[in-house]
């Protein structure tokens, strides 16, 4: 059971307007269509910036939610082509988190696809899912189901999800 859900997109795309957030209003439906009676806030989008990602989930914490689901920045293109963005929002979770699981998806080309992340601080479930809509809300179906199943391993949710967004790839 949860009651309190944080979504932060992330993305200077999305904080300028130049992409509409399609993904929070799917995400926040597929949350209440299993949990009715949940609180989901959709904060600001962050920029691609890792200390302001750090200080949005702080934020998000002193709330004290069971969830935070963060949109975008799990892909690694900066490693390829310099004007890509950077991953900011993996390495911000895995200096926020103290306990923390994450997977890597490679395309055939050796490109990093997605580094997704899950993690627990105190009683707080965070989770990162990627950017582009069939992936997030894919990744959110398989973990509110792993959530309402009772299935709370983060370990079991990674796998879960990385299984999901890879399907979402034709792989």
């Amino acid at each position: 059971m949860i009651n309190k859900v944080v979504i932060i997109p992330t993305g200077d795309e999305i904080l300028n307007g130049t992409v509409v957030d399609t993904n929070s209003p799917a995400i926040m439906s597929i949350i209440l269509e299993k949990f009715p009676a949940c609180e989901v806030k959709r904060v600001r989008p962050v920029i691609d910036d890792e200390e302001n990602i750090i200080e949005s989930i702080e934020i998000a914490l002193e709330k004290n939610p069971e969830l935070i689901i963060l949109i975008g920045g799990t892909g690694g293109g900066h490693r390829y082509i310099a004007t890509l963005a950077k991953d900011y929002t993996h390495c911000a979770l895995i200096k926020i988190l103290p306990e923390i699981v994450f997977k890597e998806l490679y395309g055939s080309n050796g490109h990093l696809w997605s580094k997704l992340v899950c993690g627990r601080k105190n009683q707080t479930l965070v989770v990162n899912v990627p950017g582009p809509y069939a992936e997030a809300t894919e990744a959110v179906r398989v973990l509110i189901k792993c959530i309402f199943d009772g299935i709370m391993d983060i370990n079991y949710i990674i796998n879960e999800i990385a299984a999901a967004v890879k399907k979402q790839y034709g792989v």
